[in-house]
């Protein structure tokens, strides 16, 4: 008997090697936009001093793994083709799974699949976004997630110098 499946399964299983190219590549884009970044947050913290400082340090329950949060414009959020395209990004290049919006509608949830019994499976080496976390704001209070080891103290403004 002929099975019809067989030369469509050995079919994808050929082409596998197309995926993990396409997502190799990609992943370097990341990884240059992710040297791009750092580049602007170390300019920044030479020109602007943030009003909040992040004290503390991770406890690894995988809070923020569980809660990764990608902020977008409103214009942006209403695009059913732009979420698309953002969901299809962030599971192709980052393996994530995307759990809807936010109660605000201007932050797509994803979870992070590297994530295996609380702890990260590709710590060494992780995205850069998984790096800077928690991230420094310049203008506006960081937000912390509950359970989180780290926390959000006003800084001290500069006292003039007699």
């Amino acid at each position: 008997m002929l099975d019809w499946n067989k030369p469509f399964v050995r079919m994808f299983r050929g082409l596998s090697w197309l995926k993990y190219t396409l997502r190799f590549f990609l992943r370097i884009i990341r990884d240059i936009d992710g040297v791009f970044s750092w580049l602007t947050d170390t300019v920044c913290r030479k020109c602007f001093k943030p009003q909040y400082t992040i004290t503390g340090q991770c406890k690894k329950r995988g809070v923020c793994c569980h809660n990764i949060g990608i902020w977008m414009r409103p214009e942006l959020a209403q695009s059913r083709w732009f979420l698309k395209w953002i969901t299809g990004w962030y599971t192709f290049v980052y393996n994530f799974t995307s759990n809807g919006m936010d109660d605000s509608g201007t932050m797509m949830l994803f979870r992070c699949n590297y994530l295996k019994n609380n702890h990260c499976s590709i710590h060494w080496r992780r995205p850069f976004m998984c790096r800077q976390y928690p991230i420094h704001y310049y203008f506006k209070k960081p937000v912390m997630l509950p359970g989180c080891g780290y926390r959000i103290v006003k800084s001290e403004s500069e006292k003039p110098k007699p």
